[in-house]
C-alpha cells in the first residue's frame, strides 16, 4: 500500500494557522470550514465541520470515538470556504 505522505500534492501546501492550546489542543485558522485527521494509510481518524458559529475548529488528538490517538505520524486535511485543500503533515506525540 502506498503511504499516503509520499503522495501529498506539495503543492497545495498553503500558510497555516494553528494555535496550541495548551493540553486542550489545537485550534485551527478561523477561515477552515473543515478539519479532517488522517493516519498515514490515509483514513479519517477525526473530522470536524464548522458550524454556524464564527469560533475556529478545535482537536483535542482524539479520534472519532474519543479515544486518545496513538504516538505517530498523521494528516491533517484543512478545506477552506474557496474549496482549496491544505495537507499538514505532523507528528503526534501521546502524553502519558
Amino acid at each position: 500500500m502506498e503511504d499516503i505522505m509520499d503522495s501529498l500534492p506539495m503543492r497545495s501546501l498553503r500558510p497555516f494557522h494553528q494555535t496550541r492550546h495548551g493540553n486542550t489542543g489545537f485550534e485551527f485558522d478561523p477561515k477552515a470550514t473543515e478539519v479532517v485527521i488522517l493516519d498515514r494509510s490515509g483514513r479519517t481518524i477525526w473530522q470536524k465541520r464548522k458550524g454556524e458559529t464564527p469560533a475556529p475548529i478545535r482537536w483535542t488528538g482524539t479520534d472519532t470515538l474519543g479515544q486518545t490517538v496513538e504516538t505517530g505520524d498523521y494528516i491533517c486535511k484543512i478545506t477552506y470556504p474557496d474549496e482549496k485543500v491544505s495537507y499538514l503533515p505532523f507528528v503526534f506525540v501521546k502524553k502519558n
